[in-house]
């Protein structure tokens, strides 16, 4: 596939250009319709021309529908748009930064989607898609999938199609409630994920920041350990990753707390642990759910989050090497990268 498009650049490189563009056009209708030439051109910095001629060779080709209301993107478009994820890392040439973060990590998959979304919100919709995609060819009959709360992986909740029917399929929060909008709250993640592919679901409504002496009182409440055993079974598990100081906040752990965390290097929180650059856990907040140990009996572990500002809290949570997916974008991609290569040479000189 690199060879084809390494050839294509050289013999006709306008079809690359070509391509690009009409990808973008139909990634901003995906997530903005309906929209109307104007915003559709300002938004990708294209002339009103421009757009205008790109819109009507989609249309004449069946990808888009023009209304009253705005442009939409056709059951035709939305297909296209789905196989062309597949060429996407090839045609925008991010396929070797996966491969290199692929092997820094040891991971069996990194998936990588153009842009940053620390400053384009729609490729936080980008890796959302990429992980609901990913997600529905792991999905097996009688497995158990628990995911945690947050902004991309509601993205990913929104990005998984309707119509499914696995109904032997049970779908989990990995952990308690963070005090998030309710649509980015593990919980309804879980059920909304379940609601489209037809899947059972079950809740676990406790918050995820509790008193230690409260956490082990129900622990031993015997409706709350059986929903914890059933999320302790998961076979598959989707969770975010973010900056440590960031999340203590969101947490609303003490600022004692914090300034230990700060004075200790915690780079990248997941799952309640916080690690520090190199990977190893140097704090962990009491909660119900998904313990570090349990993951060891994952099969498979996909990991979400994407943005520069997010890098070094990427690479310190894969540095405990219990992840085994990767899935998040070419800023975050090229900042972990810069960084390695940056750490590699302090330690050369």
């Amino acid at each position: 596939m690199i060879n084809f498009f390494n050839i294509v650049e050289r013999f006709a490189p306008e079809a690359i250009e070509i391509m690009e563009i009409r990808l973008r056009v139909l990634r901003q209708i995906l997530h903005q319709q309906p929209i109307g030439r104007r915003q559709l051109g300002k938004c990708l910095s294209y002339s009103e021309r421009q757009v205008r001629a790109e819109i009507e060779t989609l249309r004449i080709r069946g990808a888009v529908s023009i209304t009253p209301a705005g442009i939409y993107l056709t059951p035709y478009g939305e297909e296209l748009l789905w196989d062309i994820d597949d060429i996407m890392p090839f045609l925008f040439k991010i396929q070797t930064l996966a491969e290199k973060v692929k092997q820094m990590f040891n991971l069996e998959e990194v998936i990588i989607v153009p842009g940053d979304s620390y400053t384009e919100e729609i490729v936080r919709k980008d890796i959302g898609r990429a992980a609901a995609k990913y997600l529905k060819k792991q999905l097996y009959p009688g497995c158990i999938l628990a995911v945690t709360g947050g902004s991309t992986l509601a993205e990913m909740a929104n990005a998984i199609s309707d119509g499914l029917n696995l109904s032997d399929i049970l779908v989990v929060p990995a952990r308690g409630g963070l005090g998030e909008d309710m649509e980015q709250q593990a919980g309804s993640i879980a059920a909304r994920i379940a609601g489209s592919i037809g899947a059972q679901y079950r809740m676990l409504h406790i918050p995820d920041n509790l008193e230690e002496n409260t956490v082990e009182i129900l622990k031993n409440d015997i409706h709350v350990r059986e929903v914890v055993n059933t999320i302790k079974a998961s076979n598959i598990l989707v969770h975010g990753i973010g900056p440590a100081v960031e999340m203590a906040v969101r947490r609303g752990i003490s600022a004692e707390e914090i300034k230990y965390l700060q004075q200790n290097g915690a780079s990248g929180e997941a799952l309640r642990y916080y690690f520090d650059r190199m990977g190893k856990i140097i704090y962990e907040v009491p909660g119900i759910g998904l313990e570090l140990a349990d993951l060891q009996n994952i099969k498979v572990i996909i990991a979400v989050a994407g943005g520069s500002n997010k890098a070094l809290a990427i690479e310190a949570v894969l540095n405990n090497r219990q992840q085994k997916v990767l899935i998040t974008d070419e800023g975050a991609a090229e900042k972990i990268i810069a960084n390695k290569n940056g750490k590699d040479g302090l330690h050369g000189s």
